[in-house]
């Protein structure tokens, strides 16, 4: 009996948080950018206008400016909707998207505003 209490503990500590019902998924438009940019880290404008115009080395566009700041700069991919960022938890999955309109379905840590991606497809 005591071990399967201490399996169901530790499913609701490990497992639970991502055992997410389909009622609580959420559909969100925006932009895949990196978390320098999205965050004001060397931007002064939450945007990669900023590092074009400075022409920062490997930052001519949006996508290439994505890239360089996750790759070189230590980002990380978010999510901008508006003014909103949301971190994304599957990093690598995002990366096919950097600079790019998308759509995403999945859930939302609102604690850590993480997104926990069901399905991201551009948005055109």
């Amino acid at each position: 009996m005591k071990d399967k209490a201490i399996a169901a503990l530790i499913f609701a500590m490990v497992l639970a948080p991502y055992a997410f019902s389909k009622d609580n998924v959420i559909t969100l438009q925006g932009a895949v950018v990196d978390s320098q940019c999205a965050f004001n880290v060397h931007s002064e404008t939450r945007s990669h206008e900023w590092m074009i115009k400075k022409n920062v080395q490997d930052a001519h566009d949006e996508k290439s400016c994505t890239l360089h700041c996750v790759k070189d700069m230590g980002g990380s991919y978010v999510l901008v909707v508006k003014k909103d960022v949301y971190r994304l938890d599957d990093q690598v999955k995002s990366e096919a998207f950097a600079g790019k309109n998308v759509k995403i379905s999945g859930t939302l840590d609102a604690k850590t505003r993480t997104l926990h991606i069901f399905e991201i497809e551009e948005d055109k």
